[in-house]
């Protein structure tokens, strides 16, 4: 699961959740809100957080999310990278898409995103906006739902940019013939809603960015830079001029009045500097940036055990590791994935799930596709994994994982960029496939 710079997100359709005893997918939502409340116009608070690092932005997300929910007003924020770095989702795997050593090496600066998912990406200085909506609880449960109302917002936004045709496709990416320029998430983090999202405004240094990717084989790296030149866009390319910070938040603020949003700009107060400060100078330690690691769960295995790794693209991208001991039982299990789901330990809970659970000395079909080895290439024929193990073996391990992910508490945008049951199941069917495939080399 190599790093995508600059938010290559790419989606495939999966289906929503399904219950333990039915594993058929169902269809999904179809209301989709008015973006302008039916009660008149809304009073937000506007933060205008300029320059940041790494560090910074992810530090001002949890206090402003602390100072949004004590006031009980919606907030919107917006900001410019001001440090290259590459920014890790809270699911994701580090070890599998970036090189930490060459990080160091080459001052690129490496955080961990606080309780918010997706996909590790590659920022360059100056070369992408954002900005992020928080929403109370109550009344905007529907991440689908939110997702729509505020997808017209940004629209707006791109039109009064000269970006009018650039779209929406895929799990909700911003992209012009095919190509990305950003993308718009939705996620639930405990005490509100975040709705957030990207702009690119300037082309990254894709050479830098090789040096520190995790790129999965040599010989396919000139066709990786080929690819990734032609997919990622920028807006300066689309109209034709540069696109700086100063006019992207004045259309910014200009489609919220249209949106029926009266954001009122007020900057972050001296608690909440304070705030920011405290978090950011913890943010940086290598405990955090490795809290899901491929690398660690390998050096932690039982030396006796077989250990495999496999990954599985549905909407999202899951990644599943496991160790089997002779015996035939998982006795210690990783998930992990560029997905957005909540609360945010569950991937954790449905990996703990697993362990117990008796595999056997699973036997490869002579029809396995060969990329599934112990580094975990992306499977892509569910159907043929899932015949490689016993059909009781796999309901139990689906059910281990339906008895969390299925739970009430879980929540995320199914229809635009959910994961299922199935997409995890076929990742650590993979993944003790794999590690069957360790046995026999």
């Amino acid at each position: 699961m190599g790093a995508r710079p600059v938010g290559l997100r790419a989606a495939a359709p999966s289906g929503r959740r399904e219950s333990c005893p039915d594993p058929t997918p169902s269809g999904g939502r179809e209301s989709c809100p008015d973006p302008t409340p039916a009660g008149g116009r809304e009073s937000w608070r506007y933060v205008d957080c300029g320059a940041v690092d790494a560090f910074e932005n992810a530090a001002q997300l949890p206090v402003l999310i602390r100072s949004m929910v004590e006031r009980n007003q919606p907030l919107v924020m917006t900001s410019i990278w001001g440090a290259t770095h590459l920014n890790v989702g809270w699911f994701d795997d580090v070890d599998s898409t970036l090189d930490l050593d060459a990080c160091r090496r080459l001052g690129v600066q490496v955080v961990r995103r606080q309780l918010y998912g997706g996909g590790t990406a590659f920022y360059d200085k100056g070369c992408s906006v954002m900005w992020t909506f928080l929403v109370p609880r109550e009344g905007h449960g529907d991440l689908d739902g939110e997702l729509a109302r505020f997808q017209p917002v940004v629209l707006g936004v791109l039109s009064r940019l000269g970006l009018g045709e650039v779209g929406f496709e895929g799990s909700s990416d911003l992209r012009v013939n095919g190509r990305k320029l950003g993308a718009l998430a939705a996620q639930d983090v405990m005490v509100c809603m975040s709705i957030g999202g990207f702009l690119n405004v300037a082309p990254p240094d894709v050479d830098l960015y090789l040096q520190v990717a995790r790129v999965p084989d040599e010989k396919f790296k000139d066709k990786v830079v080929k690819d990734l030149r032609e997919y990622l866009f920028t807006a300066e390319q689309v109209r034709g001029r540069p696109l700086g910070y100063e006019e992207f938040r004045e259309a910014f603020r200009a489609a919220l009045v249209e949106a029926g949003i009266d954001a009122v700009e007020e900057p972050l107060g001296e608690e909440e500097r304070r705030g920011v400060a405290k978090i950011a100078s913890k943010l940086s330690g290598e405990d955090r940036v490795r809290r899901v690691s491929s690398e660690r769960f390998v050096a932690a295995a039982p030396p006796e055990s077989l250990v495999g790794f496999a990954n599985f693209k549905g909407r999202k991208l899951c990644r599943a590791g496991v160790a089997i001991d002779p015996a035939g039982m998982i006795v210690k299990a990783m998930l992990a994935g560029d997905m957005h789901v909540s609360p945010p330990d569950v991937i954790d809970r449905a990996a703990a799930a697993l362990v117990g659970a008796r595999v056997g000395r699973p036997v490869l079909p002579d029809s396995r596709p060969g990329r599934i080895t112990v580094e975990g290439p992306r499977v892509e024929a569910s159907e043929r994994i899932l015949g490689g193990l016993p059909p009781e073996v796999v309901e139990d391990l689906r059910c281990r994982l339906a008895g969390v992910f299925e739970a009430p508490d879980v929540n995320q945008a199914e229809v635009a960029m959910g994961i299922t049951t199935a997409d995890l199941l076929a990742a650590v069917v993979g993944a003790v496939l794999a590690a069957a495939g360790a046995s026999n080399d």
